[in-house]
């Protein structure tokens, strides 16, 4: 019921049988079942949507608890028996505050992730939490930086008419060859002026304070957006010299765009990650006030917050399996783990 941005007929609500359609309380291994026993309901749904133009599958998943954790890993082995396209997953990552449990269940996903996923994008709640706001407005702020960036990157190349065609097209394969195992994204926006947009226009200017990114020439502005998105608040904290693959992609009104920056900011971040593939280009926009970029960083090995997560995981015994602390060290075998 609170998928309110999905249409009800694209819902599909599984574990009728095994949990009446309720959740499964932080359980994993109650979820994995939960999934193989819809798998039949879960293909023909996946079935029943044009899957002919499809570029690649996207799951969206809290690593924490039971659901995501549980049944993601099932549903993206279904999906890659069946499909040729590439699954990626993108998780959000536990807080500290939610415990050991949690962070034991993200510990055994990621695990499990890392076995049938193309490439895993990584949200990290911590660094997005802002204190003091309201619960229902702290997730609502996290869900839009999730979207932001991931919506400029996927929806390049995706033009509905020549105006949106860019100077250098991004389009699904160069996406696909950007993203490997574990992912990390970054944001950066301007937004033009009413005073400028009338200006242009011909029309009297409406006087407002600009900002140092309004003083900068089109150049300058473009690549100080793309050092801003990498350079910024990424969606996990992580060391960008580490990555194999960087995507930037530029989104906008194609009178602000500018070539040349979008060139300087590319060389830009094949220095700054010491020569990681780096592709990149324009998203043309014509009736957006805003200039965007989103930058995305693959193949990490350091993610300080992986290490955190297996430090506060717990070691659990079930019936099933004894999960040895070193166990919960190899369960992320592409992370390099630097244990003190």
């Amino acid at each position: 019921m609170g998928l309110t941005s999905v249409p009800k007929q694209d819902r599909l609500l599984i574990g009728n049988t095994v949990v009446k359609g309720h959740v499964v309380g932080a359980n994993p291994e109650m979820e994995a079942k939960v999934a193989e026993e819809d798998e039949r309901h879960i293909r023909r749904a996946i079935a029943e949507r044009a899957t002919h133009q499809v570029d690649a599958f996207l799951i969206f998943l809290g690593l924490g608890g039971g659901t995501g954790s549980g049944a993601s890993p099932i549903i993206a082995r279904m999906i890659k028996e069946v499909y040729r396209e590439p699954v990626y997953a993108v998780g959000i990552l536990p807080s500290e505050s939610e415990g050991s449990l949690y962070s034991g269940n993200a510990a055994r996903s990621l695990r499990a992730l890392t076995e049938v996923a193309d490439g895993i994008l990584l949200f990290d709640n911590n660094i997005w939490q802002r204190e003091g706001t309201a619960l229902k407005q702290s997730f609502e702020q996290m869900n839009n930086e999730v979207v932001k960036p991931l919506h400029t990157i996927f929806a390049a190349g995706e033009a509905s008419n020549s105006g949106r065609v860019g100077t250098k097209v991004i389009d699904a394969s160069d996406i696909i060859n950007s993203i490997e195992g574990f992912a990390a994204f970054g944001y950066s926006g301007w937004t033009k002026s009413w005073s400028e947009v009338l200006k242009d226009t011909g029309k009297r200017a409406l006087m407002r304070e600009k900002t140092s990114v309004d003083q900068l020439d089109p150049a300058n502005r473009v690549f100080s957006l793309i050092q801003g998105a990498a350079a910024g608040r990424l969606s996990v904290d992580c060391d960008i010299k580490s990555a194999t693959k960087t995507l930037v992609v530029v989104a906008g009104n194609p009178n602000e765009m500018n070539k040349e920056g979008i060139d300087r900011g590319k060389a830009w971040l094949e220095e700054i990650t010491g020569g990681a593939e780096v592709r990149g280009g324009d998203y043309p926009l014509p009736h957006s006030r805003e200039l965007v970029s989103s930058v995305l960083f693959s193949g990490l090995k350091e993610i300080p917050v992986l290490k955190s997560l297996i430090e506060r995981s717990q070691i659990k015994k079930t019936k099933k399996a004894k999960m040895t602390k070193s166990q919960l060290y190899r369960a992320l075998p592409s992370i390099k783990i630097k244990v003190d």
